[in-house]
């Protein structure tokens, strides 16, 4: 079984690449898309549950001074990011 720090060290890549495209997209349009293939790169379901899961999104944007507003539906979800 994978522990916390497992978890986020193989997360941090997969971060790094997700941060620069929703910079660009921010830069262009002032809201970027991210859809289920994206987030579940970053943030697997299998390792995270739900609230977790979105906590983790919240603060990936917190840090980085976005705002992240997140959408579920059939278990799919979608997260936009804003510039504060």
């Amino acid at each position: 079984m994978d522990t916390y720090d497992d978890f986020q060290t193989d997360q941090a890549p997969g971060l790094k690449t997700l941060a620069k495209r929703i910079e660009r997209d921010l830069e262009e349009r002032h809201f970027c898309v991210v859809f289920e293939d994206e987030v579940e790169r970053c943030w697997p379901k299998e390792k995270l549950d739900q609230v977790v899961r979105e906590g983790e999104i919240q603060a990936f944007a917190k840090s980085r001074g976005w705002n992240a507003s997140i959408h579920n539906s059939e278990g799919l979800t979608r997260a936009i990011f804003l510039n504060w």
